[in-house]
């Protein structure tokens, strides 16, 4: 049959159906003999088709979910497809968090099914797995949403499809509370390394616990961003596992120094000040501080919380913590010396001094050692009290 007839044509064993789209003559072989039968099939199929087509909206998976179009797009809008595309749009991200996003989507495509169109994956769907999982933790959950949303975010814009994930929200959970180090007990570790490891240790942990640097900035650190003439450390990068990217809020900040810090960097002088060759140091120099071991800079945060932190915990007999607090240890000692917040908020990188008020309260209200109480009993615990105009009796006589 030609092109303005119905469209079918009878072959040897099956059945050729010709129709028009987006200007392209279409060639479909159907699987199926050329009898009467299924020739009046077939030309019913092409009217079909063709109002379809006219009225915009033919899909070639409705009509003709064998043909190599319709597994094309099957496959170009499945969400395996779609997690890939994502990851791809995240190729600035760091690399851990890159390979976050990836372990997480893995699970996604399990849990949804990557050869599964986008369009059948709606909220109730998507919703119904998020709810039926026993998830580890709230926080696990609430950071594996993260790439879901970018995912059909980014679906969505390309395919004008509803957001499934619009509704699911984040999971509440507890933070835990910062629990730092006293004074006394930060003054034991650094005595306690001083004394049984090599003094590359000690300094180091004097320089986390008098800056309050967290670790990934504090092994990136580098001699160039050193001020010695106004004691300060420019805190702009950080390196985890063993990758350099930007600080956790892209701001860079000057930390002052107190002088034992200054003491510390001192010393690291004759370790790794001198004699590098790479050229990646030559604008910062080189990492200040490095492993007695390895006798290069530290990889990560882990080798010091395993290899020297938590011995020397276990040694003084001290209740476990995380290496982190020593970040934490900084900032309540400071609050707990008087120290103005929105000072000590610079000095950690954060935007404000709201996160300390809420969450070192209790080290703020510690450090008035009494001074509002006592304004309060002045002003209003000093009224007499009223004359006694004798006891009355509420007993039965």
């Amino acid at each position: 049959m030609g092109r303005d007839g119905d469209g079918v044509e009878p072959r040897a064993k099956s059945i050729r159906v010709n129709f028009t789209l987006d200007g392209e003559w279409q060639r479909v072989a159907l699987k199926l003999p050329p009898t009467p039968a299924n020739l009046r099939y077939a030309a019913k199929l092409v009217a079909q088709v063709r109002r379809a087509v006219a009225a915009g909206t033919f899909e070639w998976a409705e009509y003709f979910p064998d043909a190599p179009q319709a597994k094309a797009k099957r496959a170009a809008d499945n969400f395996g497809q779609w997690c890939t595309l994502y990851l791809q749009t995240k190729g600035q991200l760091a690399k851990r968090t890159q390979d976050q996003y990836r372990n997480a989507l893995e699970v996604w495509k399990t849990l949804l099914g990557a050869e599964t169109a986008v369009e059948k994956l709606t909220h109730a769907v998507v919703a119904a797995k998020v709810g039926s999982q026993p998830w580890a933790s709230p926080k696990l959950l609430n950071n594996y949403l993260i790439p879901l949303r970018g995912v059909f975010a980014l679906a969505g814009r390309d395919l004008k499809i509803d957001d499934p994930m619009e509704g699911i929200e984040n999971t509440k959970h507890q933070a835990p509370d910062p629990d730092p180090l006293s004074l006394d007990q930060m003054e034991q570790v650094l005595e306690s390394m001083r004394k049984n490891y090599d003094l590359r240790v000690w300094a180091y942990f004097t320089c986390a616990f008098l800056t309050g640097m967290r670790p990934e900035e504090l092994i990136e650190l580098r001699w160039g961003d050193v001020d010695w003439t106004n004691q300060t450390i420019r805190v702009s990068r950080a390196r985890t596992a063993g990758e350099v990217k930007g600080i956790k809020t892209y701001a860079t900040r000057d930390v002052d120094l107190v002088q034992r810090a200054v003491e510390a960097l001192e010393y690291m002088k004759r370790w790794s000040m001198l004699g590098s060759t790479d050229e990646a140091d030559h604008e910062f120099g080189r990492q200040i501080f490095q492993s007695p071991v390895t006798g290069r800079a530290w990889h990560d945060e882990r080798s010091q919380r395993d290899t020297f932190w938590r011995p020397t915990l276990r040694r003084l007999g001290i209740r476990w913590r995380r290496a982190y607090q020593t970040r934490h240890t900084y900032a309540a000692n400071n609050l707990m010396a008087g120290v103005n917040p929105a000072y000590i908020a610079r000095q950690m990188g954060h935007k404000n001094a709201k996160m300390l008020f809420t969450v070192y309260a209790k080290w703020i209200d510690g450090a008035d050692r009494g001074r509002e109480k006592a304004k309060m009993e002045e002003r209003l615990g000093k009224k007499e009290k009223p004359a006694d105009a004798g006891f009355i009796s509420h007993k039965s006589p």
